[in-house]
């Protein structure tokens, strides 16, 4: 994957696009309704970049009140970067796909806390948890968050539910540290 392909992936619209469709295909419209605060000039702008590099495409088009609507997916070969070509990143390269991802993050908070939030019903929260664990024990761990999350993963919006972001990283331990 070249700089420029990886540039794709490192703007925070971008990559809620990417997210948002990884789980499935949207219309516009609903990619509107995910990402309220981008505008959306804005996001036609992102979705024409990941369209034009073939990250994404158009399923569908349909005629609504004279506008045309189009749904949009994932490209099957979608230039995702593998882990021979994630394992190739240099520390700083990683640092700021993270820190784009981090941004991301920071976005969907903002846009949260500063719209009138309700804390005592919603699921917001964040904490850290440390955790010493054997390579299998951390197998074990992922499998089963996979497990569990996956029946949820698939889930499209209703008048019945809501959308929250589980946002899920782990971070080892720098090589060569003590761990008492």
């Amino acid at each position: 994957m070249t700089q420029i392909d990886t540039d794709l992936f490192l703007h925070p619209v971008r990559m809620r696009i990417i997210q948002h469709l990884s789980k499935g295909t949207a219309t516009v419209h609903e990619l509107k309704e995910w990402m309220a605060d981008v505008p959306q000039a804005t996001l036609y702008r992102h979705l024409n970049r990941l369209t034009k590099n073939k990250i994404i495409h158009i399923v569908d088009e349909r005629k609504i009140r004279g506008a045309i609507e189009k749904t949009y997916a994932m490209q099957e070969d979608s230039p995702y970067m593998t882990v021979e070509e994630l394992e190739q990143l240099s520390g700083e390269e990683h640092l700021k796909l993270f820190m784009t991802f981090l941004s991301s993050v920071t976005g969907q908070a903002r846009s949260y806390l500063l719209n009138d939030p309700d804390l005592a019903r919603d699921s917001f929260g964040y904490n850290q948890l440390d955790l010493y664990v054997t390579p299998d024990e951390l197998k074990e761990l992922t499998e089963g968050m996979n497990e569990l999350l996956s029946k949820f993963k698939s889930n499209r919006p209703t008048d019945e539910n809501e959308k929250i972001s589980l946002i899920q990283m782990l971070i080892p331990e720098p090589k060569g540290r003590d761990h008492t």
